[in-house]
């Protein structure tokens, strides 16, 4: 396949998914574990926490679930939230040869990277079925609920690395403050902490972080919680909010895109 032109009959999404598994695996090519890592990492930063929280009795909320699974669930969103923004932030510095060919639809780049860090996403949706078979714990009809909050943790995904990969080609420390923006935004989402162990007066400011609504879907789809349609404001707002990132990412980059080939 010639990556300057588009083949016949096959369409963008064919295009972007052998990209996106191109990318997957050339990403750990060099290291001897190769795609190993991208599992390893999260695994062993989620260990760490389950640690601080749980054996060291800093445990932030009173569930009958054990910890690890009250966790888990808000905790892999979270990875793939920050690894899709992160890596889509340089991809059209680590495809520019991309960029520079006229016939390239380089929209899709950023959106090949969140699509190649989704692959490993759906491995850890999966192992926490495993573990609450495991752990003996009931599963939910609520997991039904999941792929609609997928969804939408893929859409505000592309959105963030759409504008993080506009801007970074003219201000390249941009994704390096990106990344230490979002390993402190973590603690300002309740993944590790639950929302109630704060003053009620100051629930609705964290209620308004776009994260917040992925984070309990995922937690309320996995250990029974509550339905989509049972959010209340929290829905219409996400929604609202998502649709005018996602608006506001692609004229942003429309309108610096004649400018990539060059900068690069």
């Amino acid at each position: 396949m010639r990556l300057g032109r588009k083949d016949p009959g096959r369409s963008t999404w064919d295009l972007e998914f052998e990209l996106a598994k191109n990318d997957f695996h050339s990403r750990y090519a060099s290291s001897q574990l190769g795609i190993l890592w991208a599992f390893i990492r999260p695994v062993a930063q989620a260990f760490v926490y389950i640690f601080i929280f749980k054996v060291l009795r800093a445990r932030p909320t009173n569930t009958d679930y054990p910890y690890a699974l009250w966790l888990l669930p808000g905790m892999i969103a979270w990875f793939f939230f920050s690894e899709s923004i992160t890596a889509g932030g340089n991809s059209l510095l680590e495809y520019s040869y991309l960029v520079k060919k006229v016939r390239f639809h380089i929209d899709i780049l950023p959106r090949i990277k969140v699509l190649s860090s989704f692959f490993v996403h759906l491995f850890f949706i999966l192992l926490i079925v495993v573990l609450f078979l495991v752990f003996g714990m009931p599963l939910s009809w609520k997991m039904l609920q999941l792929p609609y909050y997928t969804l939408g943790l893929l859409i505000l995904s592309v959105s963030m690395a759409r504008i993080n990969c506009s801007i970074v080609p003219f201000f390249r420390d941009f994704s390096q403050i990106l990344e230490i923006i979002l390993m402190a935004f973590i603690w300002a989402c309740p993944i590790m902490w639950d929302i109630s162990i704060i003053p009620e007066r100051f629930q609705t400011l964290v209620q308004l972080n776009p994260m917040y609504y992925i984070v309990t879907g995922y937690r309320n789809s996995y250990i029974n919680g509550a339905w989509f349609f049972e959010q209340g404001w929290q829905t219409p707002y996400f929604w609202g909010f998502v649709l005018l990132l996602d608006l506001g990412s692609r004229k942003l980059f429309q309108r610096l895109k004649p400018h990539f080939a060059d900068i690069l």
